[in-house]
């Protein structure tokens, strides 16, 4: 992998060259540059495979430098540097068609070599010691057609035609925890196993390709020239894929997670393929019980989720900067609620704003001392269980209490009800927001709060309307709305039982 690196700050450029050894992880630094011009033409002359990026240069800024690429289209893939406070601009820099974004705040060895691995996964290239390598041309052919270098000429060496094509990509589920079962000297036996077995499985078929990308993520390329339906095709795909399941999880006793992309017909179609297949899969951070995703049932990212979440944010830092920490943990619940509920944001995008966070607090990041040893986290509820337990260790005793004792699931329970006591909720609701059964979300709240769920979301509202009844601006009706009942003889119902009394009494009485 060839790289340049473009900031204005040279001591930033030197920071990253000494960051880490780059030859090691298989990179050839080509050059530096300090502004938009100088890298444009070191781009158009050296040809780099990846550009780190700064977004705010003199002459030429990172924003304009990526347009010029587009409108050029120079074949770099584009990595933004950028401070925690140009989210605005990061924004901007993904549209042009920057591949990933890297805060410079948080940068150290760890995190260079997150991304190096992160890049790689997505150009599905080979890590240079512990990735499988690639050992024949058809291997080299085939990362071509995912990532659009390759030609047809080549193609002719594959099983794979025209018509139809899927692309699955798929990984092992709580891959460290896996490998943990082998030595370490025998650890790449585990790679070697996946790689026989799934060979077996396809060997007999027709059109299919099997290309490991890396020691965690598999890609299997199908057509299905000879069939023209295309729920013919698909269900030869499912077919497919439910049968290595089965062989994996009976032999090796592994549970693999698979993403599947939407059918295109030609090979320069093949890379968007490989593209809505990660995004499939990358839908198993929030749903860690599902096993296979599909690009064509993923709802679209929403415009208004994003913002809302950019907004929560910014509360946050505000929250922090102000030192106002209980403040911060209210917000913190709201962003998770809400992007956990939107999906508007990836794996990465989620660290990065924890990281962000954490480098706020006043150190650098994920640190094994806070977070403990991590391979990597496996879905949403373990990232934000091992931050939120660091962010209240930093914060202290400024935060409040009140919820401390409980498991992290009731207490995003009883976070989520004292932000959202107004709106309709049941089992189904928390079943869905923290992917378990509504049984267990009703068993462990009464195990550990000591009243059933409803009756305590009722005493809360119940309390709340209290508080409202004492004001006459508001009618009962309303009253009966704000604090989430959908009609006035439910809140008087529930109103009476909690209080012995009815809304009018109490406020005539108390008013």
């Amino acid at each position: 992998m060839r790289m340049l690196i473009v900031d204005d700050e040279p001591l930033v450029r030197i920071g990253i060259k000494s960051a880490i050894d780059w030859q090691a992880q298989g990179v050839e630094i080509i050059g530096e540059a300090g502004d938009g011009d100088e890298a444009l033409r070191l781009i158009v002359s050296e040809q780099p495979d990846v550009v780190l990026l700064d977004i705010k240069m003199p002459r030429m800024d990172g924003l304009e430098v990526l347009r010029r690429i587009k409108e050029q289209e120079l074949p770099v893939k584009v990595v933004v540097l950028s401070s925690f406070d140009d989210f605005g601009f990061v924004k901007e820099a993904m549209k042009l068609g920057a591949l990933d974004y890297f805060h410079k705040p948080d940068m150290n060895d760890r995190e260079l070599i997150g991304m190096l691995q992160n890049i790689r996964e997505q150009l599905g290239m080979s890590a240079p010691s512990h990735s499988p390598k690639v050992t024949n041309h058809k291997e080299q052919v085939l990362i071509g057609l995912l990532n659009g270098t390759g030609t047809r000429h080549e193609l002719s060496e594959t099983r794979l035609k025209e018509g139809n094509i899927y692309v699955v990509l798929f990984k092992i589920k709580n891959y460290d925890k896996v490998l943990q079962r082998y030595s370490e000297s025998s650890q790449t036996v585990l790679g070697n196993t996946v790689q026989n077995m799934v060979n077996e499985v396809v060997s007999a078929e027709r059109e299919i390709e099997f290309l490991p990308l890396t020691e965690r993520m598999y890609a299997l390329l199908i057509s299905n020239s000879e069939l023209k339906s295309l729920l013919a095709s698909l269900t030869r795909v499912n077919d497919i894929v439910q049968r290595i399941s089965s062989t994996l999880k009976r032999f090796v006793n592994i549970d693999i997670v698979l993403g599947v992309s939407d059918w295109v017909d030609r090979f320069e179609q093949v890379p968007l393929a490989y593209k809505q297949a990660l995004q499939a899969l990358s839908h198993h951070f929030y749903h860690p019980e599902t096993l296979i995703f599909y690009y064509s049932h993923q709802k679209e990212r929403s415009e208004a989720a994003l913002n809302q979440a950019d907004a929560y944010v910014q509360q946050m830092k505000s929250a922090l900067a102000e030192h106002a920490h209980e403040k911060f943990m209210d917000v913190l619940s709201r962003w998770e609620n809400r992007i956990r509920s939107e999906e508007c944001l990836d794996e990465t995008e989620v660290q990065k704003v924890y990281e962000g966070l954490l480098f706020m607090m006043g150190r650098n990041g994920k640190t094994e001392e806070d977070l403990g040893d991590h391979g990597g986290f496996e879905d949403f509820v373990q990232m934000s269980s091992a931050y939120r337990t660091v962010f209240e260790q930093r914060l202290g005793g400024e935060i409040n209490a009140s919820f401390k004792g409980y498991s992290q699931l009731t207490r995003h329970i009883l976070e989520y009800i004292e932000h959202h006591y107004q709106d309709s909720l049941s089992l189904k609701l928390f079943a869905d927001l923290f992917q378990v059964s509504p049984n267990y979300v009703s068993r462990l709240f009464k195990e550990e709060v000591g009243q059933g769920l409803f009756d305590y979301i009722n005493e809360l509202r119940i309390n709340k309307a209290k508080e409202l009844l004492k004001d006459y601006r508001y009618k009962i009706y309303e009253v009966a709305e704000k604090v989430g009942f959908s009609n006035q003889a439910h809140f008087a119902i529930v109103f009476s039982k909690y209080t012995g009394v009815s809304p009018k009494q109490y406020r005539n009485e108390e008013g």
